[in-house]
């Protein structure tokens, strides 16, 4: 039932209820009209003297009177009773009851079917708030963000997690347009999309889901929102933390007696003078060499696996208020061979607050810029854009070669590469919540690096 069949009810049962009372007395005053037209015939016909036949009159007529009165006032009084507790019903009160007549030989069966069913009427109404309650509390602990809209696209129920994306108080975000919210075009995408999306709050690739249902006859929307570039990511980044830290382990059991032996090895070598006969200085010289090799090498694997194990240690950064735009302009300093130029779109402040750590900050432009040198794109070029916060790193090397290795670990297409440059450069980009992407120009050859942040936080 309605609300609005709900509020019309108690109108037309009270209505009903009057029109019944005024029926009951009309039938009563024109049933008794012949009895007592009977009597008054009747009385008027014998010997008495004219006070007392008209005052059996006038008490013949009392009675008349009074019955249908009594009828009236006795349906009037039923009425007020089923008015106030379907009113109580409508409103939801539920406490209201029909007095049974206890003096009655047979139960008042109108009265018993009434309360019976405002008892299972409070039932169901107590089973919804439950359901509505239980339905309130997984959408309010759900990670996934979910967005109500109504059939003018306002919004009408946003949880925890999406209140989180706008970056919105409940009061702010309530009651708002889809274009204020910047949710029309998620709305006017597929039910079922995947969808790299910046929001105020976070910035990555997500998974978008919409379901109609309906209200009181209006059409209504469900959106949402899940995060699956992350959950990818994590897992991802753990199947290799497993790997690398076996790799640690075993490299560095073969390594460390591998160096300690060739220095051993070398040092007898040392120790051997020339006046010893054998075995020869050619030969001595030539084990030396061999052995100084492998020291080195040995030397240098130990370094690499020190080097690149910090993929296995997941990022700690110590995040503080900072100005990103004095970081951006540190950079062509910092790598002069990149001879990279600034351009920045629209007027910027003196200082763009950045909330984040400076030095991983600072680390991932080095490795962007890094891997534009190693392509043989300089001069690079470096584009701001202040709101929404987006970083572009432009080159005109020799493009993408193979674009669907670009974050695999290790895996690297220039000579002097370690493949793990751009790999640390996206995970420091997702601790800041932002995102990091790569691809070819289309201005020309080379390519771009994107990076978009949810906001300059402060």
């Amino acid at each position: 039932m309605s609300a609005a069949s709900e509020r019309v009810t108690p109108g037309l049962a009270l209505a009903a209820g009057r029109g019944f009372a005024g029926q009951l007395r009309r039938a009563a005053l024109i049933g008794g009209a012949p009895a007592w037209a009977l009597v008054c015939l009747l009385v008027w016909q014998q010997t008495w003297l004219i006070y007392p036949k008209l005052l059996c009159i006038a008490l013949c007529s009392l009675a008349w009177l009074g019955t249908a009165a009594w009828l009236h006032a006795r349906a009037e009084h039923q009425r007020r009773l089923l008015g106030h507790v379907i009113e109580a019903m409508a409103s939801g009160d539920y406490s209201q009851r029909l007095r049974l007549q206890g003096g009655s030989a047979e139960p008042d069966e109108l009265a018993t079917q009434l309360n019976n069913l405002v008892d299972s009427l409070h039932r169901q109404r107590l089973q919804s708030l439950a359901a509505e309650r239980l339905a309130e509390n997984v959408v309010q602990t759900l990670d996934v963000a979910v967005f109500a809209f109504d059939a003018q696209q306002r919004l009408q129920l946003a949880n925890p997690s999406a209140l989180g994306l706008l970056q919105r108080r409940r009061e702010q975000a309530i009651g708002r347009s889809a274009t204020e919210l910047g949710l029309d075009e998620l709305l006017g995408a597929d039910p079922e999309a995947l969808r790299e999306q910046v929001f105020p709050g976070a910035a990555g690739l997500w998974r978008l889901r919409q379901h109609h249902y309906e209200v009181e006859g209006q059409a209504r929307r469900l959106l949402f929102v899940s995060d699956l570039k992350q959950v990818l990511r994590s897992e991802e980044l753990q199947a290799w933390q497993r790997l690398l830290r076996v790799l640690s382990h075993e490299v560095n059991n073969s390594l460390a007696p591998i160096a300690s032996l060739s220095d051993t090895l070398q040092r007898r070598l040392e120790a051997l003078g020339p006046e010893t006969s054998e075995p020869s200085a050619d030969w001595r010289a030539e084990q030396a060499e061999a052995l100084s090799l492998i020291h080195e090498r040995a030397r240098h694997l130990a370094d690499f696996v020190r080097r690149h194990a910090q993929l296995a240690r997941p990022l700690e950064p110590r995040k503080r208020v900072f100005d990103l735009l004095a970081l951006l302009r540190r950079l062509p300093a910092l790598l002069p061979q990149a001879q990279l130029t600034l351009e920045f779109d629209g007027s910027l402040p003196e200082a763009l607050e950045f909330y984040g750590d400076p030095g991983l900050m600072e680390q991932l432009f080095i490795n962007l810029l890094k891997n534009g040198i190693e392509a043989g794109g300089a001069p690079l070029q470096l584009r701001l854009q202040a709101e929404p916060l987006q970083i572009t790193l432009l080159d005109r090397g020799c493009g993408l070669a193979n674009p669907a290795n670009l974050f695999v670990p290790y895996y690297t297409t220039k000579a002097q590469g370690s493949g793990i440059g751009l790999v640390l450069a996206r995970q420091i980009a997702e601790c800041h919540q932002g995102s990091l992407q790569l691809q070819a120009r289309s201005d020309g050859p080379g390519c771009q690096a994107q990076l978009r942040f949810a906001r300059p936080q402060g």
